[in-house]
């Protein structure tokens, strides 16, 4: 049994298919609605590209609202910010640096 509801792998497919329903949920909303509504209206057909530009819009802002809130969920540092509270110095990063100078051309 896992320590917490986060280690829980039900609780992990279930926030990444909640994911996948907030994406696709209002975009297909908005398109299929946006063609019924042209097409019963009789609106102009500019209008299904207006009600995509919409859905594409409501999709991005509940994504991005829901990553906020799984980023203060799964969050472990003190600030809150998910900003990694790892400490390095520069100098770890010279793999490449001296692979470049080893390797004779």
């Amino acid at each position: 049994m896992a320590k917490n509801k986060k280690d829980n792998p039900v609780a992990v497919y279930a926030v990444a298919s909640q994911i996948g329903f907030i994406v696709l949920t209002p975009l297909l909303i908005f398109v299929i609605g946006g063609t019924w509504l042209v097409e019963k209206l009789k609106w102009p057909d500019f209008m299904n590209v207006v009600f995509v530009i919409i859905g594409i819009t409501t999709m991005s802002a509940g994504a991005l609202n829901y990553l906020k809130k799984l980023i203060a969920l799964y969050d472990n540092s003190e600030s809150g910010t998910g900003a990694s509270e790892i400490k390095h110095d520069s100098r770890d990063h010279d793999y490449y640096d001296s692979y470049s100078k080893s390797k004779k051309l």
